[in-house]
């Protein structure tokens, strides 16, 4: 590149539009009216987002160079499936908090009273987190253990939401073999 001038009619053109946000929706207006409209956008689905959450912490993933095919084609599967999976993870707890119009506490951390009834994927991982789950394995003379620290109820609320049984857990700790 020897030189870069400035396109000011271009410049112009975009500097109009600024700030403004062009909304569609097929719905006929005596159905749905253009306040409403603009309500549902806000508080919609947005892909934006979740892309944002795969990029950003508790995930970490940004800033993210990788150079070789393979790396590129394996982490350009793996982050759908990562994404997937959070969204689940958010999803199936939201749909369990609707369905026993409840709200979860303890996802915030230093507000342990706080409430949310929509929690987001990564506030459910960061509880998980900082529970500070620890598997010890003791052994004297006699006999020998493994000892698994109890999930708090909020953990096993969560585990709940996820159709998923404590045992998934516990059975870290299975001292019967």
């Amino acid at each position: 590149m020897t030189s870069v001038t400035r396109n000011v009619e271009a410049v112009a053109a975009r500097h109009h539009r600024l700030g403004w946000r062009v909304q569609v929706t097929n719905a006929p207006a005596d159905v749905l009216s253009l306040t409403e409209a603009v309500g549902h956008y806000g508080g919609g689905w947005a892909l934006e987002r979740d892309f944002h959450l795969v990029k950003d912490l508790p995930l970490g993933l940004s800033p993210l160079f990788v150079w070789r095919d393979d790396h590129i084609k394996g982490l350009t599967r793996l982050l759908p499936v990562a994404l997937r999976l959070l969204t689940l993870l958010e999803r199936q707890v939201r749909r369990g908090l609707e369905q026993a119009q409840a709200s979860l506490a303890g996802l915030y951390e230093g507000a342990p009273a706080r409430t949310t009834a929509r929690p987001s994927g990564p506030r459910l991982l960061q509880a998980f987190a900082r529970a500070q789950l620890t598997l010890t394995w003791t052994e004297s003379e006699a006999t020998s253990a493994w000892y698994l620290t109890p999930l708090t109820p909020l953990h096993e609320q969560l585990l709940g939401f996820l159709h998923l049984p404590t045992s998934l857990y516990t059975a870290l700790a299975d001292n019967t073999s």
